[in-house]
């Protein structure tokens, strides 16, 4: 086992109190930060490529142990804040398309909705991505990665549901597993969202049993999944048709997530805590009845403000969840419509500037909690020992820093 090391960071945030509150009620102390700090982790070769591994040891650099005095390391200078690397939990990264003369029409007054029933919205999306070959798909795909990965993000959650048909969406789940190959260095969770919305050419009962029949069997036993979400909401899936897809979906062994309470209040957040569901996400219409149903689960609310931003609409009840003690995620949701936004430090801001969120609770809600949403928080959200060196070295002397300065 070959050892390195970073030594003389300005602060080491280890995130070991955040991890043992499962993301809950934090405030700035269970952020681990240590002035000066240094972190010791191991190495592995994967494709010829050495990266970190473990996380062996965290304290401060003058206290580093004799054991490690002749390891390779890597000098800081006082000059850099090191923390767990970024989870963006919640993204549609693989698509074809454009959608900015929608964006435009917006801002000039349309509705999402009244955009969506002229052929625009989701579907136009779809098109192109169905006309796009894999290559194409996979070409856009790594500028994203590489793009979102230079904001500190080491773990990545994509969804597919651009496709609405049984050859588009294996598409686009094969994007995302070579992803996984191109980029070693990185996690990549797929999520089998083809409950987006409906395909045009289908009756609504006909894509159903597509889903239900030959989609979700197919992805589950090629293996193309981790995950199954479903666009629970006002003119797209019912609480009904997304409980029998999720149900389904666990029967063959996949997790579940849901896209819910986004556009108006249909109690599905309730519906994912019931179900287990690894995350509730979106959650701008979520009822008081919710929040009291998933807080005290272990369904994490995956906040995705950006989109709200985008959409001028009321923003997610962040203080009420957090105080009512649910496990709060903060995400990207990029997406061509609705938040064409790959930094998740951007979305940091408008948390904190817009949620009322805390530097302690924005930390969480971007780590550990993200990593939870995707049910990796066992290996990753902080630096402890043991744990996935999932690490990420800021240009900046401090975390706070990196949602400072907007749109870095």
């Amino acid at each position: 086992m070959k050892l390195r090391a970073l030594i003389h960071a300005s602060e080491l945030i280890t995130g070991a109190g955040v991890s043992q509150k499962d993301g809950r009620h934090i405030t700035e102390e269970d952020l681990g930060a240590i002035p000066d700090g240094a972190l010791v982790y191991s190495t592995k070769v994967v494709q010829g490529k050495t990266l970190p591994h473990k996380v062996i040891w965290t304290g401060k650099t003058s206290e580093l142990p004799r054991r490690f005095a002749k390891i390779p390391k890597k000098n800081l200078r006082m000059k850099h804040s090191l923390i767990p690397g970024f989870v963006d939990c919640h993204t549609h990264l693989v698509f074809a398309g454009n959608r900015a003369d929608e964006f435009a029409a917006r801002c000039g007054g349309a509705t999402y909705q009244q955009i969506a029933e002229k052929g625009g919205g989701i579907l136009k999306t779809v098109r192109a991505t169905r006309e796009a070959t894999e290559k194409q798909l996979e070409a856009l795909a790594v500028e994203r990665v590489k793009k979102s990965a230079s904001y500190g993000v080491r773990t990545f959650e994509i969804k597919s549901g651009y496709g609405l048909d049984f050859e588009t969406e294996l598409k686009i789940l094969s994007v995302i597993k070579r992803l996984k190959t191109r980029f070693p260095e990185y996690t990549f969770s797929s999520t089998f969202l083809g409950a987006h919305a409906f395909p045009p050419e289908q009756s609504r009962e006909a894509y159903m049993r597509e889903i239900l029949e030959h989609m979700l069997p197919e992805v589950a036993r090629k293996k193309l999944a981790d995950c199954c979400d479903v666009f629970i909401d006002a003119g797209y899936y019912t609480l009904a048709e997304g409980r029998a897809i999720l149900q389904k979906a666990r029967a063959l062994r996949l997790q579940t997530r849901m896209h819910a309470d986004e556009l108006a209040n249909t109690e599905s957040a309730a519906l994912a805590a019931e179900l287990g569901s690894l995350s509730a996400d979106h959650l701008l219409r979520i009822s008081d009845r919710s929040i009291t149903k998933l807080a005290p689960s272990n369904t994490v609310a995956v906040l995705l403000p950006g989109t709200a931003f985008y959409l001028k609409a009321p923003h997610a009840p962040a203080r009420k969840l957090i105080e009512a003690g649910a496990c709060v995620a903060l995400a990207t949701d990029f997406n061509p419509g609705t938040c064409m936004c790959l930094s998740l430090p951007t979305i940091m801001t408008i948390a904190a500037l817009y949620l009322g969120m805390s530097r302690a609770e924005i930390l969480s809600a971007v780590t550990y909690s993200g990593a939870k949403a995707l049910g990796l928080q066992s290996r990753k959200g902080s630096l402890e020992k043991g744990k996935d060196a999932d690490f990420a070295v800021l240009p900046f002397s401090s975390f706070e820093e990196a949602y400072y300065r907007f749109a870095w």
